[in-house]
């Protein structure tokens, strides 16, 4: 077993274990941040992940106990940007074909939506009360949209796999009930996506532009959150002041 991480980033730590047979990646998570504050036990979430990989979205998970999760480890047949990305229309297709195969898996299975994930979050970050005294107004901000399909949560180039020229994702820690403007919005926020590319994504997906970038400010928002986190666990980790401006913008001004 070789340790690919010299620390624990975010909520887990990760582990590759290869033999002439197999390749297999160990997740072993945080019990005091993700188990504690999200996922109380990971052995709940199994049937997710057999629906995913039913559905060939995913590659095979098995969880090995409540913080400890195996996955097979994909091989990427090349990394993505965004030029590869927008100008293949081929992986464009195939994206949009995976997103919308996500919400045919059993909705029962994922009971976390967008509104508790941020009340979680606030759980841990006690200092902002300026969200704690919106969070009626947030939840309607959020409402605004219907919040009734399974969201990956945490799309990038790095969670998104070519394998064997077939579209694979990655990485599903952050899975939630919400919409696909949540869905593509934290896409385009973690890919810094400018407003021609978020209005090709929603052309895709025969989405309005601005449901896309109605959900803009709560990936701020949730980015904010973790980032607040994460200073906790690693004094290390400064949070992105820029966000902190932000949010009490949002919160404060928008809302």
């Amino acid at each position: 077993m070789i340790d690919l991480k010299s620390k624990i980033e975010g909520f887990s730590k990760v582990y590759r274990i290869e033999t002439q047979n197999y390749s297999k990646i160990i997740k072993v998570y945080n019990q005091r941040a993700f188990i504690n504050y999200f996922r109380v036990n990971l052995k709940k979430f199994s049937k997710f992940y057999s629906s995913i990989q039913k559905l060939k979205i995913a590659p095979f998970h098995r969880v090995l106990s409540n913080h400890i999760l195996e996955i097979n480890e994909v091989k990427c047949d090349y990394p993505l940007n965004n030029k590869i990305f927008f100008n293949n229309k081929r992986l464009l297709t195939q994206f949009k074909e995976q997103i919308l195969l996500i919400n045919k898996v059993n909705k029962k299975l994922i009971d976390r939506n967008l509104i508790d994930e941020i009340k979680n979050y606030l759980k841990v970050t006690k200092s902002n009360k300026f969200i704690k005294n919106k969070i009626k107004k947030l939840e309607d901000y959020i409402n605004k949209y219907p919040q009734n399909r399974i969201c990956h949560g945490d799309i990038h180039f790095d969670n998104l796999v070519v394998s064997k020229q077939k579209l694979i994702l990655i990485d599903w820690d952050y899975s939630i009930r919400s919409g696909l403007g949540y869905e593509l919005a934290m896409f385009a926020y973690l890919e810094k996506f400018n407003k021609k590319q978020i209005k090709h994504l929603s052309k895709i997906f025969e989405l309005s532009k601005n449901e896309i970038e109605h959900y803009l400010p709560i990936c701020e928002l949730l980015d904010y959150l973790y980032q607040d986190i994460s200073y906790k666990l690693n004094s290390n980790k400064k949070i992105d002041k820029t966000l902190i401006k932000k949010n009490k913008d949002f919160i404060l001004n928008i809302l």
